[in-house]
């Protein structure tokens, strides 16, 4: 544009030029007179704007002439009148924080995030860094800091307070119960055996049999033992045994309730004894000693950082366990305007401190942008940016000056 306008005001000089010499043979005519005032005026006038064009950027043909080459010249003062412009007019604090306060920049974000959450570039890129967050994990300091961990858990580990919270937590839940239960369910299940009922009057007979009784109590035995056979005896016994075990399972039975409170006492009593306590820190530390906890932990890890990237891995491990968390934390935060209120201030107060500590640097960059170039490259530059209508002002003085010399030849032949 520049030089196509450049090429039009030569153009204009050059006609102005060549009809100031062109019509200086026939000036006894009285129009080509007028022509050749017109013609005179113009190249006047188009070589002026010419030389005032010119000397913005650079000397009239080169020559030195004073107020010439006046941007190269005041290349500073253009500079500094420029920044100061930018900073205190077209960029100035005051103009940034007031457009700023225009902006619900925390809704716009949040609005933004809710968008992005259900594509699947988010997907794609939760996948990816979740992944890449347990592939930079070192699973041999994990290994080291985990087993460290435990072994200092387990060193500083009361036995004693252990012991005490387990038997709290068999009373609580009634656990001594559920034993003496699950026990008495076994032996009426043993009771209930026809091989079991064998076996008890086979035991029976053979007590019964070795008694030591003299005259008529003998003789009663006897005829007991050959009244009833094994398998009689035994289901006596085994009668006896199932109404004992019945007895024994039914809450509140007294003798349930005594043998109930002797397991009690007896493990009040264990828990009681100093040897158990110290049993129990020998088995601790021998624990210690024999267990390969580092072994352990190392493969404790790796487990872990396996399972966790094979779940990482899987297709749906973002739509089915991140984005619904992400969605329903975006919604909470979306809703509840006094959570927004406080996001947009904090925000605004982040920017305006920025603002506050980086404004300078807006009149830094442009001084540093225009101290790039060479005296020559900045005018080629600006000449490209304004020099088309600059040119025009040439042109403009050529026609201008065309027309007021018409004029004033007109004047004087009227006078």
């Amino acid at each position: 544009m520049a030089g196509k306008a450049r090429y039009t005001a030569a153009v204009s000089l050059g006609v102005m030029g060549a009809g100031f010499v062109a019509t200086m043979p026939f000036l006894d005519i009285p129009w080509v007179r007028f022509m050749q005032s017109g013609f005179e005026a113009g190249l006047v006038g188009g070589l002026a704007d010419w030389f005032a064009v010119t000397a913005l950027f650079r000397h009239p043909l080169g020559i030195p002439i004073p107020h010439t080459a006046l941007l190269p010249r005041n290349r500073q003062k253009v500079t500094n009148a420029l920044v100061k412009t930018v900073e205190e007019d077209l960029l100035s604090k005051e103009s940034i924080h007031s457009k700023l306060e225009q902006f619900r920049i925390a809704e716009r974000l949040v609005d933004g995030a809710m968008r992005q959450i259900g594509t699947e570039q988010f997907k794609a890129g939760i996948r990816n860094a979740a992944e890449k967050l347990l592939e930079s994990i070192p699973k041999e300091k994990a290994a080291v800091l985990l087993e460290r961990e435990i072994r200092k858990r387990l060193d500083h580990l009361d036995a004693k307070q252990v012991l005490d919270t387990v038997v709290g937590l068999v009373y609580e839940h009634k656990y001594d119960e559920k034993a003496f239960d699950f026990v008495l369910d076994l032996a009426e299940q043993w009771t209930l055996t026809a091989e079991t009922r064998l076996r008890l009057g086979a035991m029976a007979g053979q007590a019964m049999s070795r008694m030591q009784t003299n005259g008529f109590m003998q003789l009663a035995v006897n005829a007991f033992l050959g009244f009833y056979s094994e398998d009689k005896l035994g289901g006596m016994i085994q009668q006896f045994l199932l109404s004992a075990l019945y007895d024994l399972k039914r809450t509140g039975d007294s003798n349930r309730v005594a043998l109930l409170k002797a397991v009690r006492e007896r493990i009040d009593g264990l828990t009681q004894d100093p040897k158990t306590e110290e049993t129990l820190e020998q088995w601790k530390q021998r624990l210690l000693s024999e267990w390969n906890l580092a072994e352990l932990s190392s493969n404790w890890v790796e487990q872990l950082h396996s399972r966790l990237l094979g779940w990482v891995r899987e297709p749906d491990f973002a739509e089915h366990y991140i984005i619904p968390l992400l969605e329903q934390a975006a919604r909470r935060v979306r809703g509840d305007e006094e959570l927004m209120a406080k996001l947009e201030h904090w925000i605004h107060e982040q920017l305006n401190r920025w603002i506050e500590a980086n404004h300078s640097k807006i009149g830094g960059l442009i001084r540093e942008n225009i101290d790039r170039f060479d005296n020559e490259t900045l005018i080629k530059l600006m000449e490209d940016k304004i020099g088309g209508d600059l040119q025009w002002i040439r042109v403009n003085g050529a026609l201008c000056g065309f027309l007021i010399g018409i004029v004033l030849e007109g004047l004087k032949a009227a006078v």
